[in-house]
């Protein structure tokens, strides 16, 4: 085609295709007429206008009936095909639009799709019942490199330096929690404990690259201490399990210990008091769509609310005093 298809198309008016196919599927102008709302001889125009643009005959018309030529039929066949795609789309995208149907992709941390996660998405389906969410959880340097490519829709994450560049959402703050072996008899009467304390044993934490570790490395470096981890581990539940057994400390978000078996642990207020900010980090340059839109809206709504279960829940889960 040496013309593109736009130049092509601009020239045609939609309506009149309408028409035209509307008197093929009809078999006549009055039917067509009284099928589209419009007067028979405002049909016959658009026909008209729609064969002079082209500059082909399209219809064969007599007193009793309407046929096709051979260029009419060509048209017809290729209209029908796109026009029904065509309306399929248009009508999905209204749908969309409306929030009756529509799907979504989060990238979100292990610890909060366990927790605030389970607990949202039921309360969000229910309010959006043909709104597909899916989620994949992935630690968050990989989570931030999908978000900036666009590869998912939102990501329910901690704040990170990685988020430079990506819109970020801060919706609340949950606090640090040390969490020991409950036979570290030493730390047994303790119900806060600093960087000093746990800086005499063995620290399990996440590996470089995790935002918590880069978290925990820079608040030990602001108290005069480098964090050298005698573990180095991404679950938590696998952290959690090694301090069960004794072998070192470590400090975790409280949502990130909601769940796990904690009754040979204890959980310690850490100091100097410290914070993660949990926020929606969105693809930058590009506009979230109404399902997507629709999904942020809620979780600034509700994720403050659930929060704050997930926070007692898990402060309240560890043995012994100070839990």
């Amino acid at each position: 085609m040496s013309e593109g298809w736009m130049e092509v198309l601009r020239r045609i008016n939609l309506n009149h295709l309408t028409a035209f196919s509307a008197v093929v599927d009809c078999g006549s102008f009055r039917a067509a007429a009284s099928r589209l709302y419009i007067s028979q001889s405002a049909l016959s125009v658009q026909i008209r206008q729609l064969e002079d643009v082209i500059g082909v005959q399209l219809l064969q018309r007599n007193t009793r009936s309407v046929s096709l030529t051979a260029e009419g039929a060509r048209l017809s066949e290729v209209f029908e095909r796109s026009g029904v795609e065509l309306a399929r789309v248009i009508t999905q995208l209204k749908d969309e639009g409306r929030l009756r149907v529509g799907a979504i992709l989060i990238a979100v941390l292990p610890s909060l799709a366990a927790t605030y996660m389970s607990a949202l998405l039921p309360v969000f389906r229910a309010s959006y019942p043909g709104i597909t969410v899916r989620m994949r959880d992935i630690d968050s340097r990989r989570a931030y490199e999908q978000v900036g490519q666009g590869a998912v829709d939102l990501g329910v994450l901690s704040q990170s330096p990685r988020a430079a560049g990506v819109p970020f959402l801060p919706l609340f703050q949950e606090e640090l929690m040390a969490v020991v072996p409950a036979a570290y008899v030493e730390l047994g009467g303790l119900d806060t404990v600093g960087i000093w304390d746990l800086a005499h044993y063995p620290m399990l934490l996440n590996p470089h690259g995790v935002d918590l570790r880069d978290q925990l490395e820079e608040i030990f470096q602001q108290e005069g201490f480098v964090a050298e981890a005698a573990q180095e581990l991404t679950g938590t539940s696998s952290l959690v399990a090694l301090v069960s057994s004794g072998m070192g400390v470590t400090v975790l978000p409280q949502s990130s210990l909601h769940g796990l078996d904690l009754r040979r642990c204890r959980l310690l207020e850490f100091r100097p008091a410290s914070f993660r900010t949990i926020g929606l980090a969105s693809p930058p340059g590009r506009t979230l769509s109404p399902a997507a839109a629709a999904f942020r809206d809620f979780m600034v709504a509700h994720a403050a609310t659930v929060s704050l279960a997930g926070l007692t829940d898990a402060r309240s889960a560890g043995a012994g005093p100070g839990s």
